[in-house]
């Protein structure tokens, strides 16, 4: 009885061992499962980057280097042995000399001697190119290290590539021009124009726009006026501009009937440190806002510096358009001679109140063909120097208001606008190619549009009395703003939600909209830079150095497993200029962002915070 009840009891026993055999079995293909699982989603990553760089490497091959230098391969010696041969040679048999009959000896005739002159000089010995039998020494003259040798000039980068507009969107200096010796008409450049706002007078933005805008069409200068306008004369930022214009009644509005212009003592001390370190002014308005100018241009001076009329000799009338008998409006022949001007003597005149009154009488036919009878000539330009160097023009020209005036629409482009805008024209680049300004004269390319020079990298020669070529080509490299691109992986998939991204921990950017491809950043500072991104809820950090004039390109995934999400973010190799980038990434659907605005959030400034649509 006690064997039968033990065998269901053994049965049950090796049942459960069965049972939990087959756990541990299945338990154990689970894990392994999972660890294999676990190892394929790691080496996926590692498999998604190099596909990634791969893609994107095969995008940027396509792009021609630039100055790859070509280089000589030599081969290899290759060690041979000769074969070894023995020759033998054979002994031909004696032969007997052939003999001569005596009857053909008669027939020998002797040729006739000729005379040859002798050579004066003896015929050099020419070099057959075999070595010398032994060495020989030369003094040679080794090129001074401090000297700009072949080799140094190899390595200067051209002017010509680099793009003037990087160099005004960096606007480190707010103006460069590089002068052709050839020709003035030949001028290019930029120029960053300011606007300033002081008491009763400033830079409209008008005016300043139909300037720039004439600039950009007629000749080879960039020209634009900048957004920020600074109210009174007292940010050191102004002293960096070549050329400041104060127009009557642009700036702050005057709160005294009695006083037209108005400076404080800080305004004063600035205005002063701008004239002698370089600056130009243009003053323009009635005689009363004129006379009140020169008051306060004397305080600012001193006795150092006169005011006189400026002469049609004067380069300021030919420094791009010849204007040999004055600016439109000028008589010169009427203005006074006010000698060295002790006194600083600006004519008085009610020229504007005349014109006015001219204006509101009804008209007459009787009267109507005397014009400006009895309406005093205007003044025109009257310049103040200090030591000879001109650094402020006042006009009463009216100038500033045909530069207005070529703005509307229904302006035909004929005199007296047109002749202003050139006379504006001539202002402007005499203040960028004086001398004594403060315009860096960066020198001209290696090749010339239209044109290549004789000989190779040589540095071209200076006018008389020109500025010394003091620019450093790397630091202007260095000056130039960088691009960030950030692109989708893998290459030509879409951004399928929403995305935003930390710059250095200062300026902050998110983007709502979908279908695009990636994202082009413009404008950045070249240097270290961190990026942070955020993206399908996941987070991904990393720093990327930027190069001037480059491109640098980030590839990011959001890799999903199961309920796990990982953010992949990867630098890639090779950094390139914008217009080669934009070639290698035609294809895609490229969102850009201009920071040119908001650089200042980059440099420290503050922080910021953009959301695009």
């Amino acid at each position: 009885m006690d064997q039968d009840r033990d065998r269901p009891q053994g049965r049950r026993c090796r049942k459960s061992a069965s049972v939990l055999k087959k756990n541990i079995i299945w338990a154990c293909l689970l894990i392994s499962v999972l660890l294999h699982l676990a190892g394929l989603y790691m080496t996926r990553d590692l498999w998604l980057d190099e596909l990634d760089a791969e893609s994107f490497r095969a995008r940027i091959s396509l792009i021609p280097p630039q100055f790859k230098p070509r280089r000589l391969s030599a081969l290899p010696k290759q060690d041979t042995e000769a074969p070894q041969v023995e020759m033998e040679y054979l002994q031909r048999p004696e032969e007997q000399a052939a003999e001569i009959r005596e009857q053909d000896l008669r027939l020998e005739t002797t040729a006739p001697e000729i005379e040859t002159q002798q050579a004066p000089l003896a015929l050099r010995e020419i070099a057959s190119g075999a070595k010398e039998d032994e060495p020989v020494f030369e003094r040679v003259k080794m090129i001074s290290p401090s000297a700009l040798g072949l080799a140094d000039s190899m390595g200067i980068a051209s002017m010509d590539l680099l793009r003037m507009v990087d160099l005004a969107r960096a606007n480190k200096d707010h103006a460069a021009v590089i002068r052709d010796p050839g020709s003035r008409r030949d001028l290019a450049g930029y120029v960053n124009f300011t606007q300033v706002h002081v008491y009763g007078a400033g830079s409209g933005r008008g005016a300043l726009d139909a300037m720039s805008r004439y600039l950009r069409d007629h000749t080879r200068l960039l020209a634009r006026v900048s957004n920020e306008t600074y109210e009174h004369f007292l940010s050191e930022k102004l002293l960096k501009d070549p050329i400041h214009f104060l127009f009557q009644g642009g700036g702050l509005i005057p709160y005294r009937d009695e006083v037209l212009t108005m400076f404080s003592e800080e305004e004063k001390a600035l205005l002063g440190r701008y004239l002698h370190e370089g600056g130009f002014l243009f003053i323009e308005g009635n005689n009363r806002f004129l006379r009140e100018m020169t008051r306060h241009l004397r305080s600012i001076l001193g006795v150092e510096a006169q005011l006189a009329p400026i002469p049609t000799s004067h380069m300021i009338y030919h420094s791009f358009y010849e204007f040999g008998g004055g600016f439109p409006g000028e008589d010169k022949a009427q203005v006074p001679n006010v000698g060295s001007n002790p006194t600083w003597y600006y004519p008085v005149s009610n020229r504007q109140d005349l014109l006015a009154a001219q204006q509101d009488v009804t008209f007459n036919p009787q009267t109507s063909e005397l014009g400006d009878d009895g309406v005093p000539s205007p003044q025109g330009l009257w310049g103040v120097e200090v030591d000879g160097d001109l650094v402020a023009v006042l006009s009463d020209l009216g100038l500033q208001q045909h530069w207005m005036a070529s703005l509307n629409s229904e302006n035909d482009g004929t005199e007296p606008v047109t002749y202003s805008l050139m006379a504006g024209s001539n202002i402007v680049v005499y203040a960028l190619t004086r001398d004594d300004g403060m315009t860096p004269k960066l020198p001209p390319p290696a090749w010339m549009q239209g044109q290549k020079p004789k000989v190779a990298l040589q540095e071209p020669a200076r006018e008389s009395g020109s500025v010394a070529y003091d620019i450093d080509t790397e630091e202007l490299f260095s000056d130039l703003d960088a691009s960030l691109a950030l692109v989708q992986a893998p290459i030509g998939s879409e951004i399928l939600e929403d995305i935003m991204i930390r710059l250095d921990g200062r300026y902050t950017l998110e983007l709502l909209k979908r279908g695009y491809q990636g994202l082009l950043f413009h404008n950045l500072p070249a240097g270290q830079h961190w990026i942070d991104l955020q993206y399908g809820g996941q987070t991904q950090q990393l720093e990327v150095d930027l190069k001037g004039g480059k491109v640098a390109t980030l590839t990011f995934a959001l890799n999903r497993f199961a309920f796990v999400a990982q953010l992949r973010m990867q630098e890639q190799e090779g950094k390139v200029g914008f217009e080669h980038w934009s070639e290698a990434f035609a294809d895609l659907v490229i969102e850009e962002i201009y920071l040119a605005e908001d650089r200042e959030w980059l440099e420290g400034a503050g922080e910021g915070f953009i959301e695009a649509p």
